[in-house]
């Protein structure tokens, strides 16, 4: 079953919206036709748009990640049933570009240059632009959206999404919660979960503006929810195995990519090299989809496992950067919990920070025979000067967190009772860290 190019008229639209709002469960086969066939109409606007921010992008930060992608079905249906008064073929952003950018400065340089340059630009900014960096949303969310429409006529709206790295790792990181904790907080904020909204909301903040009472918070909600541990159990078990397929299929070859991940986080993924064979096989996905798997169709023109990976961590599941803060603010707890001689508070803190130490050796070590073992990084040079940067990183990270809180607990007498419990959970460590690198060299 393949869409066809039938014109549909805006009272075609309206009616296909009233037919979905009353069965958006039971949707007909031809109304399914009629929604991709939308979606695939966006081909040339879209593409043009995004080689144009592309550039303007780049231009600005050679380290950016641009990509675009055609709404999911499922996600018009949903805007349909949210917007009882929208048609379907006049929303804003069925089809959409984001650029992630490394600091919130670059954001509003490209911002700027995009405004200063629309008479050189082959599109217009049309509408509303909304600064959720400005003025974030409830939940914490920040970004700046624009919607741009081509100068040839065509009015189909493409929006433009510009997000500082730490802003997407912080989006991305909530739809994670959403799949592995049920939370709903994208759907309901609030009212999902108060805990988790609340420790999304407080991360969303910089760190400068969080109290030790926020800190401790976000510490205890992490504690409370096994929550580093539960998404790291996922991200280690996809890393591997999902790095190990990207280097076996040469990914990097490929602009468009399927990816799809269940409600146990386990993703796959296949690349294409034109937009009609990709949209077919997220179309055939989609229809076929038995699973209820969340599937997403992404064009990326410089694609690496690490920009992929970063783009769309919430469907990989492999890593994300807010997650090194969650793990810093409950060092900080330690800390604080040390400073303040809360025995039984640091106790439980620093037994929660070792835990997670001990299983990011674990993972760390099984990263490295993977990458000594794996025959495609031996034969290839960016695939191994990509994931030895990796590596490092994840290894710097780390060291940093363990030595800055190493720093600042420091023995006296006023603190005696807090040292003889960490001097008794670091030893503790000090065996099981052996234990595993022995359980390694003997496997």
């Amino acid at each position: 079953m393949q869409p066809n190019e039938t014109h549909y008229s805006n009272k075609d639209y309206k009616r296909l919206g009233d037919r979905i709002r009353n069965k958006p469960h039971d949707i007909a086969p031809d109304d399914l036709l009629m929604l991709q066939q939308l979606r695939m109409s966006y081909k040339e606007p879209l593409a043009t748009i995004f080689n144009a921010i592309e550039r303007l992008a780049h231009n600005v930060d050679k380290d950016c990640i641009c990509t675009y992608r055609v709404k999911r079905i499922e996600s018009i249906v949903s805007k349909l049933i949210r917007f009882p008064e929208m048609q379907v073929n006049r929303a804003e952003d069925i089809a959409g570009c984001r650029c992630i950018l490394s600091s919130t400065e670059k954001v509003y340089e490209l911002y700027n240059r995009i405004l200063k340059n629309q008479s050189r630009l082959p599109f217009l900014i049309k509408g509303v632009i909304h600064d959720y960096i400005e003025k974030p949303k409830e939940s914490g969310y920040r970004s700046i959206h624009l919607n741009a429409v081509l100068k040839d006529g065509d009015n189909r709206r493409v929006e433009i999404q510009l997000r500082a790295l730490e802003h997407h790792n912080w989006a991305t990181l909530v739809e994670i919660t959403d799949l592995l904790f049920g939370a709903k907080l994208k759907e309901y904020g609030r009212q999902g979960n108060e805990d988790l909204f609340e420790f999304h909301r407080l991360l969303a903040r910089n760190e400068d503006a969080l109290t030790k009472k926020d800190k401790y918070k976000i510490a205890d909600v992490s504690i409370k929810y096994n929550y580093i541990t539960t998404i790291g159990d996922v991200f280690a078990r996809n890393y591997l195995d999902v790095r190990a397929q990207w280097n076996e299929m040469k990914l990097q070859q490929k602009h468009f990519f399927l990816i799809s991940t269940g409600s146990d986080g386990t993703p796959d993924f296949l690349g294409y090299l034109l937009f009609e064979e990709a949209e077919k096989a997220y179309f055939e996905r989609f229809i076929n989809n038995d699973e209820n798997r969340n599937i997403v169709l992404t064009h990326l023109q410089r694609a690496d496992f690490t920009k992929i990976s970063i783009a769309y961590s919430n469907y990989f599941l492999t890593f994300n950067n807010t997650m090194n803060r969650v793990l810093l603010y409950l060092s900080e707890a330690v800390v604080n919990a040390y400073k303040q001689n809360k025995v039984q508070a640091f106790s439980r803190y620093f037994q929660c920070f070792l835990d997670i130490v001990t299983f990011w050796v674990d993972r760390q070590m099984l990263e490295l025979r993977s990458f000594k073992l794996d025959k495609n990084v031996k034969n290839s040079l960016l695939m191994r000067t990509e994931w030895t940067n990796s590596i490092k990183s994840s290894i710097n990270t780390m060291h940093y967190i363990m030595a800055d809180m190493r720093r600042r607990i420091r023995f006296d007498v006023m603190h005696i009772a807090p040292y003889v419990v960490m001097r008794k959970k670091l030893h503790r460590f000090r065996l099981d860290v052996v234990d595993k690198q022995n359980g390694h060299h003997e496997g």
